[in-house]
Parts: C-alpha cells; structure tokens; sequence
C-alpha cells in the first residue's frame, strides 16, 4: 500500500510529487500517468505559439526560490530568456529547468479509471487492469475540456487533443477568443501566411498577469484565508482578469491591427455556418476555418474521473465548480485536490504555476506531519 498517489504527472503533479518527497523521504510515493511530465504542457504551448511565460520568474518548479535564476545562469541563457519587469521566463528556460527540476519519481505508466473509497485510504483502478490502494490520493488532473459556447459545438478548438494548425496556406481564418491565447494564436496563423481574423467581445485589454498579483503572496492571501469560505467566490471573479494580454502581446497584436496585417471584429457570435461567421447583430464574417480560443470549462465534463469523484463521495462545490476542501486540500478525508478545483483554498492562481508551489508547500507539511507521527 503507498503512502501517496498521485493521479495526474503533469507540471501540478510531479511538482506536488516532488515536494512530497523532499519532505518526506521515506514515503512510498507514485504518481499515475502514462505521459511525461511535460506533454500536455508542451502540446498546448505548441498550439498557440508560445515564447514567453506570463509568469514571473519567481514561479517555476524547482524546490529553491532562486533555482530558476541560478539554473538560468550555470546553462547559457542570457537576458533575451527574461522578459519585462517582471523577468518573465522564455519557454525554452522554462521547460530546460522544468526538464531538470522534476526528477522522476516513481511512476505508474498507466490512466487512472475509476477510484474506490476504502475504509482506510483510496483504491485506483487504472486502464491497465491493476488496481493500487493509498493512504492519501492527490488527484492532479489538470484543465477541464475546452470550452465551447453553444453555437460553436462543431468548432475545433486550439486545445483540442488533436488539435493541428498545419493547413493549407492562403486560407480564412477566424480566431474566436479575446485572450492570451487567441492573441498568440491570431499572430502564429498569419505568420504561416493565412489571412486572419480575431474576433472578440471586448476591445483588447492590458494586464501584466491573469490575476491580481497581489494574490502571489501573503498581502493578499492571508486576509482571503481568513474570509469565511462561502464568500471567497467572489473575492476569486474579482481578482481574476480573463482575457487580458501581457504588455509584450499586446504590443504586438495590436500593431498587427495598426496595420492591418490582422483583422478584427468585435462582437458575439450567434452562429456558424459553412461560409463562417453570423454575429448577433446581424453581421457576416466569411472564413474558411473557425478557430476556438475560449480557454476551458468551469466545471469538469460529465462522466469525467474527477466528475464522477464529485457525485460519487458528495464532494461540495460553489457555483463556479470550485470544491470545497480543507486547509490541506483535503475534500474528502485523505482526498486532495489541485488545480483550479483548489481555488477556494489557494486562491486565483490555484491552476497556474504559482498554484503548484502553494499546493507543493500545504502537502510538504502533511507529509511531515505524517511521518513524524510513524517515527
């Protein structure tokens, strides 16, 4: 039986993996995924084209505040890696760092399928046919399914699985999604020479990070924890800042509007047809493909693993599909959850990086606190 599983290896778990481990040598630990750490961070990064992280330098994944900036140092990468005031890390640090920080803890090559309340502890059943039983199960499971608004359901999305932006050139394209990443996206296509639109309700906007940064440390965040859980929905839609753009974005998809190398309308959507766009109020849009860039879902897709773990063990959530969970992330006993279900607990940034070093430092001191308790 282990100590800790870890259901999902992406950049929240391993890192989360990580943690656990350093505090807590002795545990038996494993984490459950059949890709590497970095594979669905990478695929979607690859979709939108990019180069920059809206992170700060300060948010990575190596256990060492400074260790992004040391690591930067002994490996070649010079100021052209850091962006803006914030020193903003390149991808190609980022990911070279993240390759060396998350060392491989054990790993169980297989798909998490259903989970078993035990009388003591969890049972995962995986894809394999095994089954595996745990003290304490982090169910790391990154994004929920892109987000589609009614009218598109029968629009590829640039998060879709199998998503591929390699197409015929001198094609119309409509990008539909005012953020970061259809920004990104609008720019990459017209720089594979395709003739875009970037459709959007709201005129682009600036913001440094997709959240007040306040909420990156204590000035913020100890009064939030000490807000009665039930009201920390809205404190969570008033600090988040969906669709903005950091400066370097928005300079650059706004001299591409400038100049016309880029379309824009801005509107809502009421249909799509084969010939492209209808907007509410009546106006057309022609384009030969249609583009989602509307981030993802709320709330995880039904019949999903952490659906079914929602239903299944009466797990609490707001309306905003964030779960209500304890000071050790904890929804059910032994139960933690990261990500952007934890928002309630660690705040706006609870699914960015950011949320991983939180989520990292609640479950180190359970982990110590458990091994003191066997010592």
């Amino acid at each position: 039986m282990y100590d800790w599983l870890i259901v999902g290896g992406g950049l929240h778990g391993s890192f989360v993996a990580q943690s656990i481990a350093a505090a807590a040598p002795r545990a038996r630990l494993a984490v459950i995924d059949d890709r590497p750490a970095l594979a669905a961070w990478r695929r979607r990064a690859d979709a939108c084209g990019m180069t920059y992280l809206r992170s700060s330098n300060a948010h990575h994944l190596g256990q060492r505040a400074d260790s992004l900036r040391v690591f930067a140092g002994e490996h070649g990468f010079d100021g052209a890696n850091e962006l803006g005031y914030y020193r903003r890390p390149s991808r190609a640090l980022f990911e070279a760092h993240a390759a060396q920080a998350l060392a491989e803890p054990p790993r169980i090559a297989a798909r998490a399928e259903r989970i078993e309340r035990l009388s003591r502890g969890w049972r995962v059943h995986t894809t394999d046919g095994a089954r595996h039983d745990t003290a304490r199960l982090v169910l790391a499971l990154g994004p929920n399914a892109p987000y589609r608004p009614a009218w598109a359901i029968r629009c590829e999305h640039v998060y879709d699985r199998d998503f591929d932006i390699n197409t015929s050139t001198d094609m119309h394209v409509a990008v539909v999604g005012g953020g970061i990443t259809g920004a990104q996206l609008a720019l990459r296509l017209r720089g594979l020479g395709h003739a875009v639109c970037w459709v959007t309700r709201e005129a682009p906007r600036r913001a440094d990070f997709d959240s007040d940064p306040c909420y990156a440390g204590p000035r913020c965040l100890t009064p939030f924890a000490n807000t009665p859980v039930e009201q920390r929905t809205a404190l969570l839609a008033e600090a988040r800042q969906p669709g903005t753009l950091p400066p370097d974005v928005f300079a650059r998809i706004t001299a591409a509007l400038a100049a016309g190398d880029i379309a824009w309308r801005r509107g809502s959507v009421a249909v799509r047809d084969d010939h492209g766009l209808l907007f509410d109020d009546g106006r057309r849009l022609d384009a030969d493909r249609v583009i989602l860039a509307t981030g993802f879902e709320p709330w995880p897709a039904e019949n999903s693993l952490l659906d079914r773990c929602i239903r299944n063990f009466d797990l609490r959530c707001d309306r905003d599909g964030h779960v209500f969970m304890n000071d050790d992330l904890e929804a059910a006993p032994g139960l933690h959850l990261l990500g952007r279900p934890a928002s309630l607990q660690l705040g706006p940034m609870a699914g960015n990086i950011k949320g991983a070093r939180l989520a990292g430092a609640r479950l180190s001191r359970v982990a110590q606190g458990n091994a003191r308790h066997v010592a």
